[in-house]
């Protein structure tokens, strides 16, 4: 990172949000990478793996919380969890923990496809950013 702060990390891997109502790719519910963002106009192009590219605000799009954050909520909702969930829970923890894009993408898939995983293992990208408290500050 610059010492100005003008850089940020963004995710390898996102998931355009499958509850999304409006998107004028139809990729509701997929797995892309940023391939450019313009952060003070909360623009980012997301590319697909056919080649496509959408245009996508922060809250569109999710991605994965750190491991450490999914390991606390597998502890602390141990006993409600599903066996099915918890396990898969435990896999995109471990994946996310070689840090590889490759298992990256693997972590991502199995949220993809398991429901009742996503509100552990997801975090909007504008939440992860920050960027939803700079919409509400004022004067």
């Amino acid at each position: 990172m610059n010492d100005n702060n003008s850089e940020i990390q963004l995710p390898d891997y996102v998931l355009v949000n499958p509850r999304l109502t409006d998107d004028p790719v139809y990729r509701q519910g997929e797995i892309g990478v940023i391939t450019a963002a313009i952060l003070n106009r909360d623009e980012f192009f997301v590319g697909f793996d056919d080649g496509q590219v959408g245009l996508y605000s922060a809250d569109a799009l999710l991605m994965l919380k750190q491991p450490e954050s999914i390991y606390e909520y597998m502890h602390e909702n141990a006993l409600k969890l599903s066996v099915d969930d918890f396990k898969n829970l435990k896999n995109i923890a471990l994946l996310l923990d070689y840090g590889t894009p490759r298992e990256q993408r693997t972590a991502m898939e199995i949220a993809r496809k398991n429901l009742g995983v996503q509100p552990a293992a997801l975090v909007s990208l504008e939440e992860r950013l920050g960027l939803k408290q700079s919409y509400k500050r004022g004067r």
